[in-house]
């Protein structure tokens, strides 16, 4: 029973039945709490913000270019320059979002991996601003550093249920993090659309290189801390992603005001500079 219905919501999937694209998602999540956390703090709790979200996600599903569920490796909502024109009004900066499994991770050799831990929102750089020797090739160090300079919020992406928790609900009730760019596998992006669309958040998806989930089974392996394989990105996504960094220049951006992030600090599980 199981195989078959989950053949039928992937062929829902593929069909992009009533411009929807997350139906075997949806499934499969039915009985975790994530899913629940979700529905009953941000779907029933902000009914009007649902439909309006789920109105832009279908307009999305209808305009891309390929009709299956698969995405580019980078996506933007709005597109780019809308995206980074609204960022500039606002003049705050996105949040970064970057899952835990970019830490380094050698799971026989301790001196090669992460000191603050792996499946965790920790980060010794983020939260002290030390370094150790394995920070060098360490894609969280590298972009958190540049996200200091351009006064960016960081969160090191963990399970769903604290990504909707830390992120996703303080957007819908509080106004928090209008925009963000996350760096996630491409079987998350997928998952991950409708939720932002719904809490109102612009965002600019970069999917990983290798190391990511292929499927739903290593997936929730993943969302509960179970993840041998560092993942990686690409060149293409690194420029993109340092393009934009480098393009958040407000009116009131001066030498002082840049100098004046020295370091984050941490609220909950999101580091702020400060």
């Amino acid at each position: 029973m199981g195989i078959l219905s989950n053949r039928f919501f992937d062929r829902l999937d593929e069909a992009s039945f009533g411009d929807i694209q997350v139906w075997d998602f949806s499934f499969r999540s039915l009985l975790r709490e994530y899913a629940w956390v979700f529905f009953l703090k941000a779907v029933l709790a902000h009914p009007v913000k649902t439909v309006r979200g789920l109105r832009r996600y279908r307009h999305f599903i209808r305009e891309k270019k390929h009709p299956g569920p698969e995405y580019v490796r980078l996506l933007s909502i709005p597109d780019d320059a809308i995206f980074l024109q609204n960022v500039r009004a606002r003049k705050s900066g996105p949040l970064i979002g970057l899952g835990f499994c970019l830490k380094p991770h050698e799971p026989n050799d301790s001196s090669a991996s992460c000191s603050s831990g792996r499946a965790n929102h920790d980060c010794l750089y983020l939260e002290r601003g030390d370094t150790r020797p394995v920070c060098a090739g360490c894609v969280i160090h590298e972009i958190g550093r540049l996200a200091l300079e351009k006064g960016c919020p960081v969160y090191i992406m963990t399970s769903a249920k604290d990504i909707a928790r830390d992120f996703m609900l303080p957007r819908i009730s509080r106004g928090l993090f209008p925009a963000a760019v996350l760096i996630l596998c491409p079987f998350s992006v997928q998952a991950i659309i409708l939720p932002l669309l719904i809490c109102g958040v612009e965002m600019l998806l970069l999917s990983y290189a290798s190391g990511s989930c292929a499927d739903y089974g290593q997936w929730l392996k993943a969302d509960r801390g179970i993840k041998d394989e560092r993942t990686t990105i690409d060149a293409e996504s690194r420029e993109r992603l340092l393009d934009l960094l480098g393009k958040l220049e407000y009116e009131d951006v001066s030498d002082i005001r840049i100098k004046r992030y020295r370091r984050f600090h941490r609220s909950g599980n999101v580091f702020y500079p400060g």
